[in-house]
């Protein structure tokens, strides 16, 4: 059996918001074409529409049977963590305890989305680190004490509680910063918008910081977010790089590295790219239009992962 995990995106607006239908269908489709998992793009504040993640992961649990999910990534300074911790242990319960909530943290692409919610922007980072080590004292047990620089609180109790421990915790980013973070408290790398090239350059790193840090990340506890489009009309592929291209201003050689745009065959290529330098998990995020969104994940299912199978 392949080792190799392919997911989906949501979230990116861009294009518009779907309706609650169109959303609950998305997730439904995903399902059944046997999509590995769902995992929704975090913004508090903004310009573009946005939902809270975690309202349309309880959505999801209630359409939805066996798809895992997840935030990618869930801006963790920004929110209190004792809070966080209640509601993904919640989402646990809700999904029948099977391992299908994940968690992802980070520090947040906008450093906005923290100043918006009182959290200086220099603070992002210990308060990420501390941030975490509260979600696994609260999901691990009862009566818990922590006496920390900006978390403090005694004797709390989260119930119910995960059903199988503490979740593993996986961080974003693609900086020798963010790489530094997993390899002294997390449980897997989930970066984005990144080349196999960066992604084996990564996983070298990362086992570099690794035994520095008497930690080993292993080679699975790692995946990649691809902004993705399938379209075999050139006209639309163009169309949706240079969309992409306004948002994350690049030269398009390095654009397009960066991205699965393009036929079928196309998009095949490029995730076999990450295949060879050593990835294993995918997030496919597609950037479509609402009511493009559904037959985006149909391409997806039916045209690319089955050759990962």
């Amino acid at each position: 059996m392949s080792t190799i995990r392919i997911g989906i995106g949501f979230g990116l607006s861009r294009l518009g918001m779907p309706d609650p239908e169109t959303i609950c269908r998305y997730a439904e489709r995903a399902e059944d074409l046997g999509i590995d998992s769902i995992w929704l793009s975090d913004h508090i504040v903004g310009h573009e529409p946005s939902l809270d993640i975690a309202c349309v992961m309880a959505l999801f649990a209630a359409r939805t049977r066996r798809i895992k999910m997840g935030p990618s990534v869930l801006t963790l300074p920004a929110r209190d963590p004792v809070q966080v911790a209640k509601t993904y242990a919640t989402l646990d319960y809700l999904t029948g305890g099977s391992g299908r909530i994940i968690m992802a943290v980070g520090l947040g692409r906008d450093p906005r989305q923290c100043l918006a919610c009182g959290v200086p922007p220099e603070e992002r980072g210990p308060r990420l680190e501390e941030g975490v080590e509260v979600l696994r004292k609260l999901w691990a047990g009862p009566d818990v004490t922590h006496e920390g620089k900006y978390y403090r609180f005694a004797n709390v109790t989260i119930t119910p509680r995960p059903a199988r421990g503490a979740l593993d915790v996986w961080i974003g980013g693609n900086t020798d910063a963010a790489l530094r973070r997993v390899a002294r408290y997390g449980d897997g790398w989930f970066p984005s918008f990144i080349t196999p090239d960066e992604f084996r350059s990564g996983m070298d790193k990362l086992a570099a910081y690794g035994a520095q840090s008497g930690r080993t990340i292993e080679p699975g506890e790692a995946g990649v977010v691809i902004l993705t489009h399938v379209t075999n009309d050139r006209a639309r592929a163009q169309q949706i790089s240079q969309l992409v291209g306004a948002r994350f201003p690049k030269a398009p050689e390095s654009l397009m590295a960066r991205l699965a745009i393009g036929s079928p065959a196309e998009c095949i290529e490029k995730v076999r790219g990450y295949v060879d330098a050593g990835c294993t998990k995918f997030v496919l995020f597609p950037i479509a239009a609402p009511e493009d969104l559904v037959a985006q994940i149909e391409l997806y299912g039916r045209e690319i992962v089955p050759h990962f199978a």
